[in-house]
């Protein structure tokens, strides 16, 4: 694969399981793709020796832990050496999840949670008043439904999205045995039974049963591998859309259409304008641009307007609970 590490077919289903749910075990990852486990623990290890694999990460529900407002922000620097002084500034926030670096009209994008709209409020104006003189514009985007799909070019054949964001589902209270446990996943979503109960000091079926129920409650929806996709060939775009009519029935066409999508790995909806986001994994243009052509057939009758924005990486500094 040019400029990068070249993945055989049976590198890339791992890859794309391992992207949707990191946590079995080798052994039931080896029998879904027909491998033997030991094949399964030695690319893996090949994967985090090469970096390939950075690290693993919780997917929870955050309106579930009582923050309803999930917020994009793209931000525009007056210069580029204000960038890493400011990713360095919110790196830290208890609100923050991810940031970004976009390679076109915008420089940083960030992704924080917020438990309501004061909340929100009172973070964005002490930071963009702290940092007035630095950046020039931006862009707020916050969702109120959000899907997770499977990485479908390569070659996972398993259909069913991932529901991350609802708007304003009702409130889990944490124990404090379940803060804990979801404090070493944050760290590392594939820490063992074993790793979690020293760590925590809960015993081990405890930490079972805590993580089966943060299941069952639709915390905890799962875990996946964090990877520098670059490394094996592939780039990353965010497609701003704005429908002229965000029906319930173009809602759903749009969940059809995202779920088939061989590129598109994620999908949110946002009130405003743009009204529909979209992530795409890539290896040049052509993806994006068949992605486009299809949607636009997909939606022949209706009115569509792209935003391309193309991204330096999925994302850095990851922290999925910041508030812990």
């Amino acid at each position: 694969m040019k400029n990068g590490i070249n993945l055989k077919p049976t590198d890339e289903k791992l890859i794309a399981h391992l992207y949707h749910n990191s946590r079995e075990n080798a052994s039931k990852i080896a029998k879904q793709l027909h491998l033997s486990r030991e094949q399964v623990s030695y690319r893996i290890n090949k994967f985090e020796s090469q970096k390939i694999i950075k690290g693993y990460i919780p997917l929870v529900n955050y309106s579930r832990l009582g923050y309803h407002l999930t917020t994009l922000i793209f931000f525009k620097f007056n210069k580029q050496n204000s960038i890493a002084k400011f990713k360095e500034k919110i790196k830290e926030s208890k609100n923050r999840i991810i940031t970004v670096e976009i390679l076109s009209r915008y420089d940083l994008g960030a992704l924080f949670v917020f438990k309501n709209e004061k909340e929100r409020n009172e973070y964005l104006s002490e930071i963009l008043n702290q940092n007035s003189s630095e950046i020039s514009k931006y862009q707020i985007i916050e969702p109120y439904f959000s899907e997770f799909y499977p990485l479908k070019f390569l070659n996972n054949k398993q259909s069913q999205p991932l529901i991350f964001q609802e708007y304003k589902l009702d409130e889990y209270k944490l124990d404090e045995k379940e803060r804990k446990i979801l404090s070493v996943l944050n760290k590392n979503a594939n820490a063992r039974i074993i790793d979690i109960s020293k760590a925590t000091n809960i015993s081990a079926e405890l930490v079972v049963y805590k993580l089966k129920k943060l299941k069952k409650e639709k915390v905890l929806i799962t875990s996946k591998a964090y990877f520098d996709m670059e490394k094996v060939g592939y780039f990353y775009s965010i497609v701003l859309i704005n429908f002229n009519n965000l029906s319930k029935a173009n809602q759903n066409k749009m969940r059809e259409f995202a779920k088939s999508s061989l590129y598109v790995d994620s999908l949110m909806f946002m009130m405003g304008e743009p009204n529909c986001y979209i992530q795409i994994f890539h290896k040049n243009v052509s993806d994006i641009h068949n992605t486009l052509k299809n949607l636009k057939e997909t939606f022949s009758d209706d009115s569509l307007i792209f935003d391309i924005l193309p991204l330096k990486n999925e994302g850095e500094s990851i922290n999925s609970i910041p508030f812990l």
